[in-house]
């Protein structure tokens, strides 16, 4: 697969807030990539902070499909203030 079939979703500053959206778009289908820092001393179990951000990309013809996912799951964090 080349870079040119997959787009940028989504940027955040930790790896569990991407494990969230990352499970949302895989549950309905949408395959997903996830690029951010390696994760250094801390092991491979660390999901803190990043000063560089996790980004995470799904295919160009799955873009739509998976912002209006995104969408839906802001609004409903939103009612619960």
């Amino acid at each position: 697969m080349t870079d040119s079939s997959w787009e940028r979703l989504a940027e955040f500053g930790a790896l569990y807030e991407a494990d969230l959206i990352v499970q949302r778009l895989e549950a309905e289908g949408i395959p997903v990539f996830v690029r951010g820092p390696e994760v250094g001393i801390f092991g491979p179990g660390f999901s803190g902070a990043s000063p560089l951000g996790v980004m995470v990309f799904v295919p160009k013809d799955r873009l739509e499909r998976a912002r209006d996912l995104l969408d839906a799951d802001v609004e409903d964090v939103e009612g619960l203030d």
